[in-house]
Order: C-alpha cells, then structure tokens, then sequence
C-alpha cells in the first residue's frame, strides 16, 4: 500500500514540475506577443532567421547584460519597434520566459500564428 502511495506521489510531482517548466514558455509567449509581435509584426521565428540565430549559444549571447546585445542587434535590422519591446520585457524582468519562449521556438515547439 504505501508503494502504491509514493508512486501516486511521483507522479503528481513530476507532473507538477512539467507544468511548472510550461509556464515560462506560456509566459514567455504572452510577453513576446504583448510588446513584440502587436507593436512590430515580427514573428518569433522570423526574428530569429532575422539576426540569423541557430544555436541557443547564440542566443545567451545576446540575451547577456540584459538584452544589450538582442537591442542592438534589431536596432542594427531597422527594428526599432521589436526593440523597445525587448527593452519593456526587460524592465519588467520577464527576460528568463523570453529566453525559455525563444529557446522553445528553436526547439520546434511553434505555437499558432507565430511561424
């Protein structure tokens, strides 16, 4: 009886911890259309063929120093509107979900409208 118990019980947690790795992603979806996607039309995935970013190396490097180098880099791509918009994210320190979001995207996971 008390396997069944703590079986029951690991898989409640680990369910749990899935959801909770989930929520960065969702939350990091909602910023990114919140302040990116309304204000410039840049897609997720199209911002990322647009600075050319392939490994998620790249992205850290970008997204070190709060974004500095993210906002210059669209900036430098005519995307003044896409930046100010990273630039609102990283005031309100969502960039951790911005990051989980992004590294989603680059992992396949596209959700609709944003490809």
């Amino acid at each position: 009886m008390k396997l069944v118990k703590l079986l029951a019980a690991g898989a409640i947690i680990a369910g749990l911890s899935v959801t909770s790795a989930m929520a960065d992603y969702n939350k990091g979806f909602k910023y990114y259309n919140k302040y990116v996607k309304k204000k410039s039309k840049v897609k997720s995935s199209q911002m990322l063929k647009l600075l050319g970013i392939e490994t998620t190396d790249q992205l850290e490097t970008l997204l070190k120093d709060n974004a500095t180098g993210l906002i210059s880099a669209l900036k430098a791509k005519g995307e003044d509107k896409a930046a100010a918009g990273i630039e609102k994210i990283v005031k309100k320190k969502k960039l951790g979900d911005l990051k989980d979001f992004l590294i989603g995207i680059m992992n396949g996971k596209i959700p609709a409208g944003c490809s």
